[in-house]
């Protein structure tokens, strides 16, 4: 695959909207709203597909190692926004 870099940057981009859509969850499990699973599981699918694909597109790059690192802290950094309760 030659455009790889042009594939990352795309799913860097996902990966900016996934945090936008864990940190409206997050907000509203902070204000107390009642916020049902399906949302939940479709926001964790999405983030974790979204780490995943990067992975495997960055896989023959000279920092395959680093990004597998990176976007592993991404899924878990979005997993907690997503499934903690509400702080009390």
């Amino acid at each position: 695959m030659e455009n790889n870099e042009l594939l990352y940057l795309s799913m860097v981009a996902f990966t900016c909207y996934g945090f936008n859509l864990a940190q409206g969850l997050r907000a509203a499990i902070n204000r107390g709203d009642t916020v049902r699973i399906t949302p939940k599981i479709l926001c964790f699918v999405f983030c974790i597909s979204v780490s995943i694909i990067a992975i495997n597109i960055m896989l023959d790059s000279p920092y395959s190692s680093f990004i597998i690192y990176l976007h592993s802290l991404i899924m878990i950094f979005q997993s907690a926004m997503i499934w903690y309760s509400k702080p009390d």
